[in-house]
């Protein structure tokens, strides 16, 4: 990265080093501030004059210079600071806005401008307009993806009821044409270039990226929400990231997301969570103690097929929201004798709990009404609407109430609870009067769920949900990324059909579209900052208006792209062959692909998932088509970083066929609404014997550990029509039942049949393909 400064117009330039293009121009940054009582005021650095100062740096990103200029506002003796951290080694630069009060009087910080500037993305005399904006939501459920530069920001019909759920209330919404705001991070989209804007640290202030796309403008901003600046204290922006882009890349978020990593120490467990079953989306809030123990007798029953290992109470057990500890009348025998019952069958229970929402007539709001958060007037701050009542928000900046997180968590653990999902968690980010004023909206919530984790341990695997990102990163393992899912492509009120046409444009409603659509958008966050959760599965034949292909679809990305794998069908009735879909992504083996197409369209519709092993390398391909017509799909294989000149061998994996293709592009055919092809690629170009398709799991390849061939007639085995294979399978917690495809020498592709459950498997693949 090259930085230019002017200081006489306090101005700053960024480009790559080496070439001209992308660039920021005509840069500044600011701070925004009111005295108690008072207006609201702008401090532009430089005002005053500009200091540079340079000298060496060794961090958690590398080693480079540090840039810090300095300019000081004599009327309200504030001092900022601009420092700039440009790395020898890493592709972008980091940049954090300092302000020291110098004067008596305190003073309120209302935000940060790291960086406000024009970009040029394209070559001089080229368009003057980027393309669209990647705008990053404030948490899972808020609009992550592409916008265009002829759309407007993303909106809402329900924002009346729904609008603290599905919006930042402080983030607000552009309504010119090519107008964002995005939260945490985002792209600024050309041709052929792109920005990657967003901030490194996240843990103490919300970062915000506003984008205009036409002439393109962006701005990088920090939210203090009124923190106060005493007289001689200094406060910090978050660490603020630029990073500069050829296009087309193929994966533009993983060098952002690696960085804000080496920052922030994410928890990340090495092991791959198990399968879990949940009742949710079967029973809702229609749960009990006996249907739930009977269904997590169901569970234990099938795992000699399907390896679940934890089952997770959901909503409707509680007593009222906040009195999580006391069951309903539903529940006679309490959250320990349930967590004991699940024990006894080999799994983990798990409970979900919202811990920062209070419903009004709670044991606890009218206990403990001074643990509110408030408004300007002293009422209640409102959190939403949650089924059939107006919530209200925990202020966790009151000790007390992180107190009570803390003992909640360890009573959780005590009663043996090893998985909890913290549910509707952007509660306790919502503005208003804090007992502490000195902690932002972000720095309340981290606090909260510090203490939450506190009294879980280290040990209780924690997922989080309805969570603004951000301030999660290092205490949660797992993160819900999308929407909530459905049995349903398209979202729908109340589970009636006739609401679609009426809300079809609605992007943070429960729908299997709308989770899809975070999948995709979130898979670069996948075991960098936490495990993906992509919410859950739902291939039943009774109580959905799912498709089989968009049930495949949906299979496919979660085995793809590495997440959770959480069930939530009422498994005794499912048929045997859908419960073989379940075991397809068992156990979860792979490490996470990546979206070719994340910055062409907003529901990208390539994924592609590189993998290799001693034995052999291949790529796993979802080609879909998401659009609400049929549609013929193409795939250029040099999309895929392949030589258009190496003949491949295709599988499609739910069609079971194999094929030898040479050629620069895939004719797909004709894909069905919402349908998808699951392709297994490799090079068709070796002189041995290879693994060309398995029906074994969904990667594949990766349940494969070593294989070995022998001609035929070795091994005293004279006579036989083919090679013998060996193959060592890993543990896969269930039986290996399927098919493994192969090519022989000399083109021909042969099948075995593989029904096992050892991990040692010798046989010959003698049936020809099909």
């Amino acid at each position: 990265m090259r930085l230019v400064i002017e200081p006489l117009s306090t101005g700053l330039a960024v480009r790559r080093a080496g070439s001209a293009l992308p660039v920021i121009g005509a840069a500044g940054a600011s701070l925004r501030a009111h005295p108690e009582g008072g207006a609201s005021f702008e401090i532009p650095l430089g005002t005053g004059g500009l200091a540079v100062e340079e000298q060496p740096l060794a961090d958690a990103q590398g080693r480079g210079r540090r840039v810090t200029l300095g300019s000081r506002e004599a009327r309200r003796a504030l001092r900022l600071r601009l420092v700039l951290r440009l790395y020898d080694e890493r592709p972008f630069l980091l940049l954090r806005l300092e302000a020291s009060n110098e004067g008596r009087e305190p003073v309120l910080l209302d935000g940060f401008t790291l960086l406000r500037g024009s970009v040029c993305l394209e070559p001089e005399g080229g368009r003057a307009a980027a393309r669209g904006f990647f705008k990053a939501g404030w948490h899972d459920w808020v609009f992550t993806g592409l916008r265009r530069a002829g759309q407007r920001d993303v909106r809402s019909l329900l924002k009346p009821w729904s609008g603290k759920m599905h919006f930042d209330p402080e983030l607000p919404i552009g309504w010119r044409r090519g107008e964002f705001w995005g939260s945490g991070w985002g792209i600024l989209v050309g041709e052929r270039q792109a920005v990657v804007a967003g901030f490194a640290t996240q843990a103490d202030q919300f970062g915000r990226v506003h984008a205009r796309c036409r002439p393109p403008t962006l701005e990088l901003s920090a939210a203090a929400d009124g923190v106060p600046l005493a007289s001689g204290q200094t406060l910090a922006s978050e660490w603020g990231y630029l990073q500069l882009l050829d296009l087309p890349h193929p994966e533009p978020l993983a060098e952002y997301a690696e960085a804000v990593a080496r920052e922030m120490r994410p928890r990340v467990p090495l092991r791959a969570p198990p399968l879990a079953w949940t009742h949710w989306y079967q029973y809702f809030q229609d749960i009990s103690e006996e249907s739930f123990l009977g269904s997590a007798r169901a569970v234990a029953g099938l795992r000699g097929e399907l390896p679940f290992g934890c089952v997770e109470l959901d909503d409707g057990y509680q007593r009222a929201w906040g009195d999580w500890l006391e069951c309903n009348a539903k529940f006679p025998r309490g959250l320990g004798f349930l967590a004991a019952e699940v024990r006894k069958r080999g799994l983990t229970p798990g409970l979900w709990l919202a811990p920062f929402v209070v419903q009004p007539g709670s044991r606890l709001q009218r206990g403990h009404p001074e643990w509110l958060l408030r408004d300007s007037r002293g009422r209640p701050v409102g959190s939403g609407f949650f089924y059939s009542f107006f919530g209200q928000a925990l202020d966790s900046s009151h000790p007390a109430v992180l107190e009570h997180l803390q003992v909640l968590g360890e009573s959780l653990r005590a009663s043996g609870f090893g998985f909890i999902k913290a549910d509707f968690c952007y509660a306790g980010a919502l503005a208003g009067r804090r007992f502490d004023p000195r902690l932002t909206r972000a720095q309340a919530l981290r606090a909260g769920l510090q203490a939450l984790r506190r009294g879980l341990g280290e040990d209780t695997f924690l997922l989080g949900c309805g969570c603004p990102y951000g301030p999660a990163i290092g205490i949660v393992d797992a993160m819900r990324i999308g929407p909530d899912t459905a049995p349903s492509w398209h979202p729908e009120l109340w589970s009636l059909p006739w609401t679609r046409p009426l809300i079809r444009g609605e992007r943070s409603l429960p729908s299997l579209r709308n989770a899809v659509r975070h999948t995709l958008a979130h898979s670069s966050l996948h075991r960098r900052w936490w495990w993906n959760d992509p919410d859950c599965l739902l291939v039943r034949d009774f109580d959905t208006r799912l498709s089989v292909e968009e049930m495949h679809s949906a299979l496919s990305l979660i085995g793809l792209s590495g997440g959770l794998v959480i069930s939530s069908d009422e498994l005794a009735r499912l048929p045997p062959e859908r419960r073989r879909w379940i075991a397809l992504l068992a156990p979860i083996l792979s490490p996470g692909g990546r979206a070719l197409d994340l910055l062409e369209r907003e529901m990208p519709e390539l994924y592609d998932l590189p993998l290799s092993a001693p034995w052999g390398s291949w790529h796993v391909v979802l080609a879909a088509n998401w659009q609400d017509r049929p549609r013929v799909k193409t795939l250029e294989l040099e999309r895929l970083g392949l030589s258009p000149q190496r003949p491949l061998y295709v599988f499609d994996f739910w069609n079971r066929t194999c094929r030898r293709h040479s050629g620069p592009r895939l004719e797909l055919g004709c894909l069905a609404p919402h349908a998808s092809r699951l392709l297994r690629l490799c090079p068709a170009d070796g002189p041995e014997l290879c693994l060309v398709g398995s029906s074994l799991h969904i990667t594949q390849g990766l349940e494969i550990l070593s294989l070995r061939a022998q001609a035929p007639g070795a091994g005293g085995l004279p006579g036989l029509p083919g090679p013998r294979v060996q193959i060592e399978l890993r543990d896969l917690g269930r039986p290996a039942e399927g098919e493994l495809w192969f090519a022989l020498p000399g083109g021909e592709i042969r099948v075995m049949p593989v029904a096992a459950r050892g991990q040692t498997i010798i046989g010959f693949p003698t049936l020809p393909a099909g």
